[in-house]
């Protein structure tokens, strides 16, 4: 007779499978989360690279207290310029600006946190083109340093676009000294010549601009 087979059933777990798939989705997360700072810096870094030396972005080269002011200035700047433009020639003064409530002039809990900045108004018509600084100096100690909200209304542009030179109507200069004042000449130059940095608001938007050719 045949000898009976005799079967043994033997259970084998796998060793440790949950924690090999727990260490396997650390791992992948730590490799995208690695990549994705990768990205934000190498754009980061191509972004900057494209701004002329004399140009800094807000968003990256400011303290918060003087991005606050950048943003105020950036906000308001198109409204002086229309009510400029509706007083046919006449710029707001700075107890105008406090009076509507425009940032960062008026003298609210924003302006004590972000230096007590004292704004200045110059103007230089010069012929054709009707020049004006609103120069802020901060009065508190390490809270920044002097903008100017410079603009450039050219007459001429209004009359006959074609021959009138292509020039923002306004920009924002900085400087990280709080003393500072505006040089004697209202140009480009001259305020490079002098320390100071056109401040530009570079977001992502301009970024995708730049790479499509627009």
């Amino acid at each position: 007779m045949p000898r009976p087979t005799i079967l043994i059933e033997e259970v084998i777990r796998p060793s440790g499978s949950r924690r090999e798939t727990m260490w396997l989705v650390a791992a992948a997360t730590c490799v995208l989360t690695i990549c994705t700072l990768l990205i934000l810096i190498t754009s980061r870094q191509t972004a900057e690279k494209d701004l002329p030396e004399y140009k800094i972005n807000a968003f990256s080269e400011l303290s918060p207290s003087e991005l606050a002011v950048f943003n105020g200035l950036y906000t308001s700047a198109p409204e002086i310029n229309d009510i400029h433009n509706e007083r046919d020639g006449k710029w707001m003064s700075i107890a105008e600006l406090e009076e509507y409530y425009m940032p960062p002039f008026v003298r609210d809990r924003a302006w004590e946190k972000n230096g007590r900045i004292k704004w200045t108004l110059k103007t230089r018509p010069t012929g054709e083109m009707d020049i004006a600084l609103y120069t802020g100096n901060p009065q508190d100690d390490n809270a920044g340093g002097t903008f100017i909200l410079l603009f450039l209304h050219n007459h001429k542009k209004q009359g006959n676009a074609e021959d009138a030179p292509e020039h923002p109507e306004y920009e924002i200069w900085y400087t990280p000294s709080p003393g500072a004042y505006a040089p004697e000449i209202t140009t480009d130059q001259a305020f490079i010549s002098a320390g100071w940095k056109e401040v530009v608001a570079y977001k992502g938007s301009d970024e995708k601009t730049r790479i499509k050719g627009e």
